[in-house]
């Protein structure tokens, strides 16, 4: 009787401690995170999540959220990928990862969200932030980002500053990145021309996009790193396969690689569950009221699109006048109007500004191909951008590589671009 007394307590011992919980402090999870959520995107159905809503800094998966609010100001034309933001000393004194603007200069929109979303740009989303913002105070944008997480039931979600920098109270969930992940992705699907681009080039600084499954997991094109010693290392990733395109949230890896090793194993489960018609719930969407808040709406600068299209006719012809005495090479100076895509025998040098050169790729008399072009250039990971300009009474939008340092540098790129028939190439 005392044997079985014995056993019976022994049994009842094992089964009490097997039902302790798992403190995550100890065990980072099944998948080696704090945090994970996958979703299939075309249903909305959650196929995997384990501590979705614990709180943790977002670090610089908040950059997703400050592009969004970029892209919404584009659509409500305050702002063009070919506007240019002023760089103020503020912006570039921001800590962490950097796009390697300088004080002073004038960026291009476009290169400056390149520069946010490929190099994680600190000093680049204070600049924007700034410039949507009407002026060096960017809180009229930290209102409107969390205004915007408001929107789209982001309830668990604080953010501080634009960039993701360590701030007391700055925190959000896997769950609600991946709300906002998914409403980025529904409405501003370009936005992974950006997020795809595995290096980019700023002022000479070569940089490479921390997200190591770009080129080696099948159908990922996107979405952001990110990492704070507060919460570990995150990730949102998206990969797409036929019809189908999974939106994977990590948060609170140990390191760059076990980061890279949990998406990847999330990503795998979610296609082998989708494909068993397996999930777990269906994720509570809020589509917001699909316009910009009304803090930022009040600052942002609004350009009727007639005048912003003279403005950027009259920077070009300045451009070209300044650039007359200064030609990198001898091929014929106006590239723009002769056939509607340039050869390689057409590849022009000039200065663009002071001490920096570009590379005439090409020219289109349509705004649609010349963003075609850049599009399938910047995947390269080369540096482009399309200014407008009008010769013989005609518009035409060149397609420039640049800018570089000297005329040297860009001569070395342009060889390169001809070897390699980059100009040819679709």
């Amino acid at each position: 009787m005392r044997e079985k007394s014995r056993v019976l307590f022994l049994t009842m011992l094992l089964i009490m401690l097997a039902a302790r919980p798992v403190h995550a402090g100890k065990d980072p999870g099944a998948l080696g995170a704090k945090s994970v959520i996958a979703m299939d995107m075309a249903t909305g159905r959650i196929l995997y999540e384990e501590n979705a809503d614990q709180q943790i800094p977002p670090a610089s998966l908040t950059k997703v959220l400050t592009l969004y609010l970029a892209f919404e100001a584009i659509q409500e034309h305050r702002l063009s990928l070919t506007d240019t933001v002023l760089v103020t000393p503020e912006a570039t004194h921001a800590g962490g990862s950097r796009m390697n603007i300088r004080s002073g200069e004038r960026v291009i929109v476009r290169e400056i969200m390149k520069g946010i979303a490929v190099a994680s740009g600190n000093d680049a989303c204070v600049a924007l932030a700034q410039h949507l913002s009407g002026g060096e105070d960017f809180h009229p944008f930290v209102n409107a980002m969390n205004a915007k997480a408001r929107e789209l039931g982001m309830h668990d979600t604080v953010f501080k500053n634009p960039n993701g920098m360590p701030a007391d109270g700055q925190v959000t969930t896997a769950r609600d990145m991946l709300r906002l992940s998914t409403s980025y992705l529904r409405r501003f699907p370009q936005a992974l021309t950006f997020h795809s681009m595995t290096t980019y080039v700023h002022n000479n600084h070569n940089h490479h996009n921390a997200n190591r499954l770009l080129n080696t997991y099948e159908g990922v094109d996107g979405l952001k790193t990110g990492y704070v010693r507060a919460s570990g290392y995150n990730n949102v990733v998206t990969a797409k396969r036929g019809d189908t395109r999974i939106v994977a949230v990590v948060l609170g890896a140990r390191s760059a690689g076990a980061r890279a090793v949990a998406s990847r194993r999330l990503l795998d489960m979610a296609f082998q569950r989708l494909n068993q018609g397996q999930h777990v719930a269906t994720l509570d969407e809020q589509k917001g009221r699909g316009a910009l808040p009304a803090t930022l709406a009040h600052t942002a600068p609004r350009v009727d699109p007639d005048l912003r299209a003279a403005q950027q006719v009259a920077d070009m012809r300045a451009n070209q006048v300044r650039s007359a005495t200064a030609t990198a090479s001898a091929a014929p100076a106006p590239a723009e109007a002769s056939a509607d895509k340039q050869g390689a025998q057409n590849l022009v040098q000039r200065k663009t500004g002071r001490g920096s050169y570009a590379i005439q790729e090409s020219s289109f008399q349509s705004r649609q191909k010349a963003e075609r072009r850049a599009q399938h250039l910047e995947k390269k990971g080369l540096p482009v951008k399309v200014v407008a300009t009008k010769l013989g009474g005609s518009k035409w939008y060149r397609v420039l590589v640049g800018p570089y340092a000297s005329a040297d540098a860009a001569k070395k790129t342009r060889e390169k671009m001809l070897t390699r028939g980059s100009v040819t190439e679709e």
